[in-house]
C-alpha cells in the first residue's frame, strides 16, 4: 500500500522524465521540453491520483465484501451449531424421590462409583544423603 499512496508522484515524475529524455533526442528547443514536462507532470499526477483513489474504493470494497462473507458463515455456523444439538434431558421432577431409603451404614452406595478424596495430608519426602 505505500507504492500505492505514492503513486501520483511516481507516475507524473516517470512519465514527465520520459517525455523529456524523447524530446531531447528528437533535438527540440529547451523550453518546448520543460513545457512539455511541465504539462506531463500535471497531467500523469492528476491520472495518478484517480488510479489511487480507484484502487482504494477497490480495495475497500474487496475487504467489505470478505467482512459480509464472515459474518454470513459465522451466523450459519452459529444457526447449524443450534440446530444440530439436540438436548434429551429429562426436566421432570420425580415425586417419589421423598421414599427411597438408603443405608449407608450397611455399605449401600447412592451411586455406582462413590467418590473418595485423595489423602494429601500424608506426604513422604525421600532425601537422598548421597550427595
Amino acid at each position: 500500500m505505500e507504492y500505492v499512496q505514492r503513486l501520483p508522484f511516481i507516475l507524473g515524475a516517470s512519465m514527465a522524465l520520459i517525455i523529456g529524455v524523447i524530446s531531447n533526442n528528437i533535438g527540440t528547443e529547451l523550453k518546448t521540453i520543460c513545457v512539455r514536462m511541465s504539462v506531463a507532470l500535471v497531467v500523469f499526477f492528476v491520472l495518478g491520483l484517480y488510479i489511487r483513489e480507484f484502487i482504494y474504493k477497490l480495495y475497500e470494497d474487496i475487504r467489505k465484501k470478505e467482512e459480509e462473507e464472515k459474518k454470513i458463515k459465522h451466523e450459519q455456523e452459529i444457526k447449524n451449531n443450534n440446530e444440530s444439538v439436540k438436548h434429551n434431558v429429562d426436566y421432570r421432577v420425580d415425586d417419589n424421590s421423598s421414599e427411597i431409603n438408603i443405608n449407608l451404614e450397611k455399605g449401600e452406595k447412592l451411586y455406582d462409583e462413590e467418590f473418595t478424596p485423595l489423602s494429601v495430608n500424608s506426604v513422604k519426602l525421600n532425601k537422598d544423603s548421597s550427595k
